[in-house]
């Protein structure tokens, strides 16, 4: 039988996580406030855990900025406790130096780790910088202040989240080039989300989605293939539900980025975040994260 082999470090933050869910005033000032829980639940649960994770399998000693993790995801809770402004940024801005911090100590031992887990480590310091952005009642370039807050929550999932478990699949030449295609397709996304904000041309961003997609759909593959190779377990059961949410989210997104050619009167944004946001937290990142987890 697969026995659990769950690091110390996620349980204390799944405990932070859930009281701050059943404590704390979230201050839901742009969107629905399970939005901001999904958003927050990438620091105080999901990137310390798939830190743990990380430090096992690559690491031979814990990385000492790990334990302040939790603390510097609190404070970015207690800042989305807060009207967004210079105090609430303050707050978030503790988030962004310790991912910072992080990031610089990862890159000093970059030749023990896999090129997907240092650019999990950018995308989250790009996902902390919007949501200091957001705190801030910031809007860079005149987005949204709904953007700002679904840029975050895109950094921590299809960035973070999305190239560590994309480092976590057995090494194999398709794995290499999906990890080094995550730079473009991330990447790509953010350029022709802003081309459109600018009012560049469409098909810039639906060529960016599309790559994406399909560069998302490579990852569930081989997840779904490492899940299939082994004994059915629990932990199979859990990679492969994941790559179904994985796949299913995606596919949403690349329903939602073809709009300028078809148009779905259903596919609205709001509809977008409940359903392609929850697949890919609750739904990919949670349950792969959960597979990873069991030995």
């Amino acid at each position: 039988m697969a026995k659990s082999t769950w690091p110390k470090l996620p349980w204390t933050a799944l405990v932070l996580f859930v009281s701050s869910i059943l404590l704390l005033p979230i201050q839901a000032q742009w969107a629905p406030a399970y939005l901001y829980w999904i958003l927050l639940a990438g620091p105080v649960l999901f990137v310390p855990w798939g830190l743990a994770l990380l430090t096992k399998q690559w690491l031979a000693q814990p990385l000492l900025l790990i334990r302040f993790v939790p603390f510097a995801a609190m404070t970015l809770v207690a800042a989305f406790c807060l009207p967004a402004g210079p105090l609430a940024a303050t707050l978030a801005g503790l988030w962004m130096l310790v991912v910072a911090g992080l990031g610089l100590w990862l890159g000093r031992h970059y030749q023990k780790l896999p090129f997907a887990v240092l650019l999990a480590i950018v995308f989250l310091g790009v996902a902390s910088a919007w949501a200091f952005a957001e705190r801030l009642g910031w809007q860079p370039l005149g987005f949204d202040p709904l953007i700002v807050l679904l840029t975050a929550i895109h950094f921590h999932y299809a960035g973070f989240a999305l190239a560590l478990m994309t480092a976590f699949l057995p090494q194999s030449r398709w794995q290499s080039l999906l990890s080094k295609g995550l730079i473009i397709g991330v990447g790509g996304v953010a350029v022709g989300i802003t081309s459109t904000q600018l009012e560049g041309p469409a098909w810039l961003e639906v060529t960016a989605v599309t790559l994406m997609v399909l560069i998302g759909w490579g990852v569930a593959f081989l997840q779904w293939q490492e899940a299939r190779r082994v004994q059915f377990t629990t932990r199979s059961l859990l990679l492969m539900m994941g790559s179904v949410a994985l796949f299913c989210g995606l596919l949403l997104a690349l329903l939602y980025g073809w709009r300028f050619a078809q148009q779905w009167p259903w596919l609205t944004i709001p509809w977008m975040y409940a359903t392609h946001g929850v697949l890919n937290s609750v739904g990919f990142t949670l349950l792969t994260l959960l597979g990873r987890s069991i030995r």
